[in-house]
């Protein structure tokens, strides 16, 4: 795009040195992280388009009942599968303490 002559677009050639320095213009740094939000998560837009999308996909029934409940619950709502059951022997998975959270259990002592 030629700005110096009203933004027309033109067709050039280049050589294989310009054309790496000009695509490396546009990569970033090592550690440098770009977030760009836009679309639907745009924080103009956020909230009237997620509550569009709810409505669009029918969640207003799902939002009302989750509104209380703890992630097992909502997970065995949704998807109708029981998190807090082990898989291997069929027991009740008894959740740690929130002190012992760093204690990795023994497999044996998960139900």
């Amino acid at each position: 795009k030629d700005y110096k002559n009203q933004g027309h677009w033109k067709e050039i050639t280049i050589s294989g040195e310009e054309f790496i320095r000009r695509f490396l213009m546009h990569v970033p740094p090592k550690r440098f992280v770009r977030i760009r939000h836009y679309g639907l998560l745009s924080s103009r837009n956020k909230k009237k388009k997620i509550a569009l999308c709810r409505n669009i996909l029918g969640c207003k029934k799902y939002i009302s009942k989750l509104k209380d409940m703890d992630a097992p619950s909502i997970i065995c709502l949704l998807y109708n599968k029981d998190i807090c059951k082990c898989s291997s022997c069929g027991g009740k998975i008894i959740p740690l303490p929130t002190e012992q959270h760093f204690i990795k259990p023994k497999p044996h002592m998960l139900c």
